[in-house]
């Protein structure tokens, strides 16, 4: 039957091409012809993805925070700014429009704490004090309350900003966490590839063991207030690597 089909195939090709010959020929142009259909596809799907790549480059800027961390919990319920330890990292920043923008980081903080340190201890509490570093990896949105451009000068320069998304955090002293976090802060253009601002944000995680206690005093309380909490405040830079597209001062 195969060689039936190969004798009426060779019958279309030209004369004087016959058997074997005429079948490796026909297998070869055919060969050619898929590999030369396929490069005006890549040529494609490399410009295509080519344009993305540098959308997005022309809309992020990546940077540094640095600033202090503090506790909040057992051994610290509500005073904030006490037993400040220092905090630092880096973010990188996507903008979809000068409204909203998603944002990832990590930042590295130590945290600390002693019940020695406020007017009513807790029986025994000598043994609470606590000191201990952690990575904090998260991904936010930000909200802009003005319209806002990384690289403007002139208009959109600065805003306000809120945030909220979702982190995870890791403690040197053995175990990691879930959580969510929230942050206000205010960024401004420096030149047109260089930004910063101040941030203030919240880290609300799912274990009562960042200080190494559970629930003293909070035994009758919600899940919500059941849990370790952290603040970072901290002022960042950020810098736009690409520097495409800006548009001309005339027109801002």
């Amino acid at each position: 039957m195969t060689y039936t089909i190969l004798e009426i195939y060779t019958g279309y090709t030209e004369s004087g091409l016959q058997g074997r010959d005429s079948q490796s020929y026909s297998q070869g142009g055919r060969g050619d012809s898929v590999r030369i259909s396929l490069y005006p596809l890549f040529i494609f799907l490399l410009l295509f993805f080519g344009t993305k790549l540098s959308s997005a480059q022309r809309k992020s800027d990546i940077g540094l925070i640095g600033g202090t961390a503090y506790y909040l919990g057992d051994v610290n319920h509500t005073i904030h700014f006490n037993s400040l330890s220092p905090a630092g990292g880096f973010i990188f920043r996507y903008n979809f429009n000068p409204r909203n923008s998603i944002r990832f980081n990590a930042v590295y903080a130590t945290l600390k704490g002693d019940p020695a340190d406020f007017d009513q201890p807790f029986p025994g509490s000598p043994g609470l004090a606590f000191k201990t570093g952690l990575v904090d990896v998260g991904i936010s949105t930000e909200f802009n309350f003005m319209p806002y451009k990384a690289a403007k000068l002139r208009k959109e320069r600065y805003t306000p900003y809120v945030s909220g998304g979702i982190s995870y955090t890791i403690l040197f002293s053995g175990g990691y966490s879930p959580g969510i976090n929230f942050a206000g802060g205010f960024k401004y253009n420096i030149t047109t590839r260089m930004s910063g601002g101040i941030e203030w944000s919240f880290h609300k995680t799912f274990s009562d063991e960042l200080d190494g206690v559970q629930n003293i005093g909070y035994e009758n309380n919600v899940f919500f207030h059941n849990k370790d909490w952290y603040s970072i405040v901290g002022i960042f830079v950020t810098y736009k690597i690409f520097d495409w597209g800006i548009d001309c001062a005339a027109y801002e």
